[in-house]
Formats: structure tokens, sequence, C-alpha cells
């Protein structure tokens, strides 16, 4: 406990004491309610100084409330937060999501996308208290027992993303997921996203890059993000394939656990992770908030 912090704290970047305050707290609100809540712990260890990302609220020295920002674009930013059960009812969420509001409107961006386990009840009643809409809803999912594609289709192969594969990441990214190229920031040419943290993937069919995938690699557990496929090259198989490719690279590194997020309404999507051995543990419901400038 860290005597003398009282009040609401605006931090860019969290130091490691700051990080153990936020998984003690995240900890009790998850075993109050059994919760798996979103908090994107990769992310939230690797902050960038000089950038408002997170808030923080302390009683008497002790973290009490918690909210997170993450801005993936220009045009909506995601919030994540709790409050200690013993400290509810007292206006320190809507002290956080006031503070976080007021960041989000000075970065111009027209919406907040509000993340509420479906089955928070505490969550729940207080996104009623705002006036938001729902915006669409998904399943976090964890691989269970691996079960990979045997045969393998001839011309399709797989490797590591290298430095030099910024900008085809990018492309791939922009095509598959139908962005503006200019919102794919996050990978650079030179650099791409090769860290032995994040590795990425390619799938190859004959002389073309058809797809891509990206692992967010975490103390406990490996967060499969980012996998596209171009759109002409899907329904054919060989997104499954470099899905399971990826899962063998990650489980060498012996994760904690491998998980991914999907929307409620994809089926499609849903049923191939399925098919690879991933099974729902809890959903997550996002509210649009609109930001007035």
């Amino acid at each position: 406990m860290a005597d003398g912090k009282q009040g609401l704290l605006r931090k860019q970047g969290l130091g490691t004491e700051e990080l153990q305050e936020i998984e003690q707290l995240a900890a009790q609100c998850e075993q109050y309610e059994q919760l798996e809540m979103k908090l994107n712990w990769n992310v939230l260890r690797e902050r960038p100084a000089g950038e408002t990302n997170d808030f923080l609220y302390y009683e008497q020295g002790r973290l009490v409330g918690y909210l997170a920002l993450f801005c993936f674009n220009s045009q909506e930013a995601e919030i994540s937060g709790m409050v200690h059960p013993a400290y509810r009812q007292r206006g320190i969420f809507r002290t956080l999501f006031q503070a976080a509001t007021q960041e989000v409107r000075r970065r111009g961006v027209p919406q907040i996308l509000c993340i509420v386990e479906h089955k928070s009840q505490a969550g729940q009643a207080y996104i009623q208290t705002l006036d938001t809409r729902f915006h669409h809803a998904e399943y976090k999912m964890v691989l269970q027992e691996p079960r990979l594609p045997g045969k393998s289709i001839e011309g399709l192969t797989f490797r590591q993303a290298q430095p030099e594969d910024g900008m085809l990441l990018a492309h791939i990214t922009a095509v598959a997921f139908d962005m503006p190229r200019s919102e794919v920031t996050w990978y650079s040419q030179g650099n791409g996203n090769v860290n032995l943290r994040r590795p990425s993937y390619l799938a190859q069919l004959r002389d073309v890059y058809i797809g891509k995938l990206d692992v967010s690699l975490g103390e406990q557990e490996a967060y499969i993000i980012g996998f596209g496929v171009l759109p002409e090259f899907q329904h054919r198989g060989y997104g499954r394939q470099l899905l399971a490719y990826a899962i063998q690279e990650t489980l060498k590194r012996n994760p904690g656990r491998i998980v991914l997020e999907v929307m409620t309404e994809n089926q499609g999507a849903l049923s191939l992770y399925q098919s690879c051995g991933f099974q729902v543990v809890t959903s997550y419901d996002y509210y649009s908030y609109p930001v007035s400038r």
C-alpha cells in the first residue's frame, strides 16, 4: 500500500508497483463476481510515456478504483475499469469515467466503447446510467485441447515475419479488416512486429502472401490478435492452417494458456476456433458513448 496517495491520479505509463496494485484490485473484483475482466495486460505493461491512458483512484493510500483507456484508431477509444466491491456506490467510477472522457475529447476521438463483461451485475447496472447504445458483443475463448488439421494444402507455407515485413503486415491488415491504410500504425518498416513478446506469422500461397496473424505474449497467457486473410482467399481452409501453425509455434513458448476474442455474431469464425479446440469462457458487451467536442 502506497502512503499519501488520495483521490484521482492520471498516469502516463505504469510502474511495477502500480501494476501490482491493479492486479490485486482486479483479483478482488473478479473473485467477488466470478469474472474475467478485459484489461489487456500485455498492453498495460508497455504503456507509452508521455500519454495519459490510465486513471487510478486511491483512498488513504489504497487503490480502490481503476480505469484503462485504449485508443487503437482515431474513431473510437475503448475503456475498461473496476471499483473495489467495498467502495462502490460512492461515485468513484463516475469520477474515473469523467476523467477518461475528458482525455478522449482532448484527442478529438468521437466515441468511447465501454467494455462490460456480460455477467457483471455492477458493470451492467452502471452502463444503464449513461447515454449509451449497444454496439456489439465478443466472446473470450481459451484453447482447451488443440485439434489441429493433419493434412496440409499444396503450395501453402508459413513463416514468422521479419523486420522488413512491416509494410506487408500493414497492407494485409488494412485489406483483410477493411481499414484505411493510414489507421494501421503499429507496424513499421525495418521493425515490423517481430519482437519476442509479439511475433507475427505470415501465410503464403505460392508467390502471394494471403494472410497474417499476431500473437501478444504475456506472463500468463498468449493472445491471438490481428488474424486476417485477404478476402479473395477466404473460405478455402487457408485461415485454419495459418491458425494451426501459429498455435503450434506459440505452444513451443509454454504459455499459461492461449486465448482470443471473436464477435458473437461471427458464426463462421466461432466455428473455426471451436474446431481448433477453443472454448468460450465469457463474453463482453460493448456500448457506444458519444463524446461531444
